[in-house]
């Protein structure tokens, strides 16, 4: 009977071992990302703060070309977009999905995240409620800030959250996983002076 006790708690602690070495790649990983986004980020808005009003700016994070920073103050984020939604882009930043060519033009300027359980990307989103407002800058200096109006879920094939809700507007739409994956949480914004 020892013997089997035995037995049973070198493979619980070799589990447990395991398990914790395979948090910690994937939280250290995410925490060593965060340092360089914030790194990027500084470096961007440097730049921005040194450039001509209009005069646009190039920046890149790990070699992909960045459109423009989105800040959420109420969650304390601030990540580059990136220009692109793939597999591997989605792993490092948050990404453009949808619309127009750069952001704060008119259009649903639509961005993808991760929810990652740690609280990085959009990992708090949940946390968002309608009239908290979202920040974007673009790479010309232009910086818009847009008030959330509607947060809802919808099936992951359901993609009818990237049109405008009103022609002729600056519109946000926040786009992350939910409920195991199962659904798409979507946060949508509006232009300040438009609410």
């Amino acid at each position: 009977m020892n013997k089997i006790c035995n037995i049973l708690l070198v493979i619980l602690i070799f589990v447990a071992i395991v398990v914790g070495t395979l948090l910690a790649i994937k939280y250290g990983g995410n925490y060593i990302n965060e340092q360089k986004i914030k790194e990027t980020v500084a470096k961007i808005e440097e730049e921005l703060q040194d450039s001509n009003n209009g005069e646009k700016i190039e920046g890149f994070y790990k070699g992909y070309a960045i459109e423009g920073i989105l800040e959420i103050p109420k969650i304390e984020i601030k990540y580059p977009i990136i220009n692109e939604t793939t597999e591997e882009t989605m792993k490092i930043s948050i990404t453009k999905f949808w619309g127009p060519d750069n952001p704060n033009e008119i259009g649903n300027y639509t961005i993808a995240g991760h929810n990652n359980r740690d609280g990085t990307m959009f990992g708090k989103t949940k946390y968002l409620q309608k009239g908290d407002t979202i920040k974007l800058t673009n790479l010309n200096k232009t910086i818009v800030e847009y008030r959330i109006f509607e947060i809802y879920s919808v099936n992951p094939n359901d993609t009818s959250y990237v049109e405008s809700i009103e022609n002729g507007t600056r519109e946000v739409t926040l786009i992350t996983c939910t409920k195991g994956h199962e659904e798409r949480l979507i946060i949508k914004a509006r232009e300040e002076k438009n609410i």
